[in-house]
C-alpha cells in the first residue's frame, strides 16, 4: 500500500497558515493591503484582546460580487496575478493567494461585501475552513471582514503568543508601517475601544509624520528628493547627530512597501560616511519608487524581506541621495540668517527666564583667573614636574559620577592660585572584593574607553562604560526598593516622542515613578519631564537619552512583558559615560570603587564583562621572557 497521501485542503491551509499567519498583526497586515489593492480611500481596524477575540478590517474600496466573495477564500484565489509572466511585473501588495484561505482556516470569519454597481452585497461565514453560510445582505460599499476567536482551532499556536500588550504593541507598528507610505488613504484604528490611531488622508506625508512622531522629531529631518538610473528616491533623513541606538526607526519603503533591505541599510551609512556615529542610526524615512522587475518581493511569505536584481546600483543611488541632501542642508545653514523670533522649540534661554523672573543678572567686565589646581604630596613623597610626567589635571568643577562621598583616606587637594602644579602621585585603591579580582592601582585610561590597572594577577582593562552600567543599575535598584529620589529639573523638559514611547511611558508610569522618574502627558506624543532618578548623571540630552532608553524597552520588550523596574533600570542604563569619552583620573578610580562594591560587579546589566584580565604569564611570554 502506498505511504504517499494527498494532504486535504484543510490540512495543507492549515500549514500555510503558519507560513503567512504568525500573530495577529499578521491578519491585520493581509486584511489591510487586501484594502488598499481594492482602491480604499478609509481604513477602519477593530481590534479586541490583541486580535484574539476580534480583528475587523472595514474598507470603502471596490468591494466584491457574490462570486468573488466566495472565490478569494478558495486557496490561491486571487484576482492579481494569473500567469507566470506577472511575478515579473507585481505592482500590488497582495498576490498570492493564501492570506483569506489561511486565515479562515484558524479562525470563525465573516466576510460582508458589496460593489457599487449592485443593490444587494454578499454575507459570508466561514469557520475553520469550512463555509457555513453564503446569503444576499445589505451593507455599504466596500468589504468588511470580521476575523474572530483566531487560532481556536490551534491551540499550541496560542500558546507561543505573547502579551496581549505586546501583540497589540505589533498590531500598531503594523499599522503605523503601512499608513506611512499610503498618507493619502485614511486610517483608523480602535484598540479594545480606544482610539489608538486616527489619520485622515493627505496630500504629502509630512502631517501624518508629525502626528505620529512629533514635531521636534519632524524638525530633524531633511527632505531627500533624488532620481538616478530609473529610480526615484524622496522621503526625509535625519539632520546629523540626531541619532537613535537602534535600527528600528530607520523605515524603508519599496514601491511603497515596507520592507527590510540590507542593501537599503548600508546605503544610507555610506550616504552619512563621516557623520555616522559607531554604534548609533539616524532615523530615516525613505521611499524608493523603482521598476517592478528590478525587485523580487516573492522571497517571503509575509513579503518583508526582497531582493534586488543590481544590489550594487540601488546601494548606491540611496547613498547619492543621502549625501546630496545632507549637503544641501550644510549649505543652507551656512547661508541662513539668524531668526527674528524665538524658534518653537520649547527650549527658551536664560535670558528671558531672568527676565520674566525680574532678576537682575550683569556679566562681570573683569574675568576671574583659572584657578591651578594643586595636590598636596603626602610625607616621603617625591615632587615632580607634572610635564615630565605626562599629568592629566582634574579641573576643579569637574562632576563626580555619583553623589556617594569620598573615601576619608583620600588625599586632600588644595586649590591655589599661584603655587606651581605637581603631579598627583599613584594612588591606590583598595581592594573591596572578597576574592581579590579587582584591581588596586589605576595606571591610567586608553583610548577614553578602557582604563587600565594592575590588578592581582596581571594587568586589568575595564571598559568604563559597562563599569558604569553596572553601578547605575544596582543602585537604581536599591533606591526602588527603599524609594527612589528624584532630581528635579531646573526648568521642566518637554520632550516630544514617538506615539509608542508615550504609550509605553504612560502604560507602566507606576514603574517608571518607582524610580524616580516625574512626567506628565501633555498629549498624545508629548510629555513635560519633570525630574530624574537621583541616579542618573548623564552628559547626553534629554531628547536622546529618554527615546533611546524607551526604544531599548520596545526592541527588547517580547520577554519582559509586564514591564519590571529591573528592566526598566537595565534600559536606564542608556546614561551611563560612553566610550571615548573622557573621565579624569580621579573620576576613573572612584568608578573602579563603587564597581568593587557592586554585588556583581564583573559582568553589565546587559551580560558583557565589565573587565578583562591579561596575566603577567601572557605578558612575559609575549615578550619572549619565557
Amino acid at each position: 500500500m502506498s505511504k504517499i497521501k494527498i494532504m486535504t485542503d484543510e490540512l495543507s491551509n492549515r500549514i500555510a497558515a503558519g507560513e503567512v499567519i504568525e500573530r495577529p498583526a499578521s491578519v491585520v497586515k493581509e486584511l489591510v493591503e487586501n484594502a488598499i489593492d481594492a482602491g480604499a480611500t478609509r481604513i477602519r481596524i477593530t481590534v479586541e484582546r490583541a486580535g484574539t477575540r476580534l480583528i475587523s478590517v472595514a474598507d470603502d474600496g471596490c468591494g466584491m460580487d457574490a462570486d468573488d466573495a466566495l472565490m478569494c477564500l478558495e486557496p490561491h484565489g486571487t484576482s492579481k496575478l494569473f500567469s507566470a509572466d506577472g511575478i515579473e511585473h507585481i505592482a500590488t501588495l497582495g498576490f498570492r493567494g493564501e492570506a483569506m484561505p489561511s486565515i479562515a482556516s484558524v479562525s470563525r470569519l465573516s466576510l460582508l461585501t458589496r460593489t457599487r454597481d449592485n443593490v444587494e452585497g454578499t454575507f459570508v461565514r466561514i469557520e475553520g475552513g469550512k463555509l457555513l453560510s453564503s446569503a444576499p445582505a445589505g451593507g455599504p460599499v466596500g468589504t468588511t471582514i470580521q476575523v474572530r476567536d483566531l487560532f481556536f482551532n490551534t491551540p499550541a499556536r496560542r500558546k507561543f503568543m505573547k502579551s496581549d500588550a505586546t501583540e497589540s504593541h505589533h498590531i500598531e507598528e503594523c499599522v503605523l508601517a503601512m499608513s506611512l507610505p499610503r498618507w493619502e488613504i485614511g486610517f483608523e484604528l480602535i484598540v479594545d475601544g480606544r482610539s489608538a490611531i486616527n489619520s485622515p488622508g493627505g496630500a504629502s506625508p509630512e502631517p501624518r509624520m508629525r502626528e505620529f512622531f512629533g514635531r521636534a522629531y519632524a524638525d530633524n529631518l531633511r527632505q531627500v528628493d533624488h532620481h538616478e538610473d530609473g529610480m526615484h528616491i524622496y522621503g526625509y533623513i535625519a539632520a546629523p547627530g540626531f541619532t537613535r541606538n537602534a535600527r528600528r526607526e530607520q523605515r524603508t519603503f519599496i514601491n511603497r512597501r515596507a520592507v527590510e533591505s540590507p542593501t537599503l541599510y548600508r546605503g544610507i551609512r555610506d550616504g552619512y560616511g563621516a557623520l555616522a556615529e559607531s554604534g548609533r542610526f539616524p532615523p530615516t524615512l525613505i521611499f524608493i519608487d523603482l521598476p517592478p522587475e528590478e525587485v523580487d518581493v516573492n522571497v517571503h511569505p509575509a513579503k518583508r524581506e526582497v531582493r534586488f536584481r543590481r544590489d550594487y546600483a540601488v546601494a548606491r543611488a540611496v547613498a547619492a541621495a543621502v549625501a546630496r541632501t545632507l549637503r544641501g542642508s550644510a549649505e543652507a545653514a551656512q547661508n541662513a540668517e539668524p531668526p527674528d523670533e524665538l524658534p518653537l522649540s520649547g527650549k527658551v534661554p536664560l535670558k528671558l527666564v531672568l527676565a520674566g523672573a525680574e532678576i537682575a543678572y550683569h556679566p562681570s567686565e573683569v574675568e576671574q583667573p583659572e584657578l591651578e589646581p594643586v595636590v598636596t604630596i603626602p610625607p616621603g613623597s617625591e615632587e615632580r614636574n607634572a610635564e615630565d610626567l605626562g599629568r592629566l589635571p582634574l579641573p576643579p568643577s569637574t562632576p563626580m559620577l555619583t553623589d556617594r562621598p569620598m573615601p576619608a583616606d583620600a588625599p586632600p587637594v588644595e586649590l591655589s592660585a599661584t603655587a606651581p602644579p605637581v603631579a598627583a602621585p599613584r594612588q591606590e585603591v583598595p581592594d573591596f572584593s572578597a576574592n581579590g579580582e579587582f584591581p588596586q592601582t589605576v595606571l591610567g585610561v586608553y583610548d577614553d574607553t578602557y582604563i587600565l590597572a594592575a590588578g592581582p594577577h596581571g594587568l586589568v582593562l575595564i571598559d568604563q562604560h559597562a563599569a558604569h552600567e553596572r553601578v547605575m543599575f544596582e543602585r537604581l535598584l536599591d533606591q526602588a526598593a527603599h524609594g527612589a529620589p528624584s532630581q528635579p529639573l531646573l526648568l521642566p523638559e518637554t520632550l516630544e516622542l514617538p506615539r509608542n514611547n508615550c504609550s509605553l511611558l504612560l502604560k507602566y508610569r507606576k514603574i517608571f515613578e518607582q524610580l524616580g522618574f516625574d512626567f506628565e502627558p501633555m498629549g498624545s506624543c508629548t510629555i513635560m519631564l519633570n525630574a530624574l532618578p537621583a541616579a542618573i548623571i548623564s552628559k547626553r540630552p534629554l531628547t536622546e537619552l529618554i527615546p533611546d532608553m524607551l526604544g531599548e524597552i520596545l526592541d527588547n520588550s517580547e520577554n519582559h512583558i509586564p514591564v519590571e523596574p529591573a528592566y526598566v533600570a537595565r534600559a536606564a542604563c542608556r546614561a551611563a559615560v560612553k566610550a571615548h569619552e573622557t573621565l579624569p583620573l580621579e573620576l576613573a578610580r572612584q568608578l573602579l570603587r563603587e564597581l568593587a562594591a557592586c554585588r556583581q560587579g564583573t559582568l553589565c546589566p546587559h551580560g558583557r564583562p565589565t573587565l578583562i584580565t591579561i596575566k603577567l604569564s601572557e605578558i612575559e611570554k609575549r615578550f619572549g621572557r619565557r
